[in-house]
């Protein structure tokens, strides 16, 4: 039998469960295959269950889960075995909600995506989740004017790659 879940632990599944789609897509942008997106998605939640207790409620949880993922997916700490006992079996039992087959035009955007530096995805999946220059300016500490010229150049670099053609157009 599992012990129960303290309320701090139940707090922070029930937060994962509503906003872990957040997760899995910086996963699906930062890992190719099924296995390394799982991975990296166990290794996102071990990293927000150790921030959770730091958790103030000073922004939203959506931006605290994004920059703890996207500082994850970054760094490379999926590659560092993280010890997880401190959660409880039954923390781990959280239903997969994740999207397995995309349809073309998405797959053709993760593929355009993919040939991005990975602090240009993650600028690009912020923009993609309709978040805006403050809020990602608050997610990823740069000034708003440093971010608007980064989206800038992203936008134009996804555009050549998405649309080769209207790069030979444009040129003077």
């Amino acid at each position: 039998m599992q012990p129960p879940l303290s309320t701090s632990e139940a707090d922070f599944v029930q937060i994962l469960d509503q906003h872990q789609h957040l997760l899995h897509k910086v996963c699906r942008m930062y890992a190719r295959t099924r296995e390394a997106q799982n991975d990296l998605f166990q290794d996102m939640v071990v990293q927000l269950w150790r921030a959770w207790p730091l958790f103030r409620h000073q922004c939203k949880i959506s931006t605290w889960m994004y920059r703890i993922a996207l500082n994850v997916a970054i760094s490379g700490l999926r590659r560092k075995r993280l010890p997880t006992e401190t959660l409880t079996e039954q923390a781990w039992n959280i239903p997969d909600r994740s999207e397995p087959d995309l349809p073309d035009r998405l797959q053709q955007l993760y593929a355009a995506l993919d040939r991005l530096s990975p602090v240009e995805k993650s600028f690009a999946l912020l923009l993609l989740e309709d978040y805006n220059y403050e809020e990602i300016a608050a997610i990823t500490g740069l000034s708003e004017a440093h971010l608007r010229v980064k989206i800038f150049r992203i936008k134009e670099k996804l555009r050549s790659i998405l649309n080769p053609s209207l790069q030979n157009k444009q040129a003077p």
